[in-house]
């Protein structure tokens, strides 16, 4: 292996519009509230997380959560809540 294959191993792009599949476990931080779910913003991706009694308490949380479904084209989709992260105890 040469020194440069050696350093640019495990180097990779990132998306702005990451994919997800239904079932996939997701981490991220709540950035907001729309039609009240709470809204997860992964890069230019959007995750709505139904089902949450106040989600303005999610706001700036990080949160664990499931995917429902998923849509390629407009880069949005559902999850359902899995655990609170490192929270303030909601």
């Amino acid at each position: 292996m040469s020194v440069l294959s050696s350093v640019l191993a495990g180097i990779g792009f990132r998306t702005r519009t990451p994919s997800f599949s239904a079932g996939q476990e997701v981490t991220a931080f709540v950035s907001g509230v729309q039609d009240g779910d709470a809204l997860l913003r992964i890069g230019d991706s959007r995750l709505t997380v139904s089902g949450v009694e106040d989600p303005t308490t999610l706001v700036d949380e990080r949160v664990l959560v499931r995917v429902e479904a998923f849509d390629d084209t407009s880069h949005t989709g559902s999850a359902v809540l899995v655990a609170v992260l490192d929270g303030r105890g909601l």
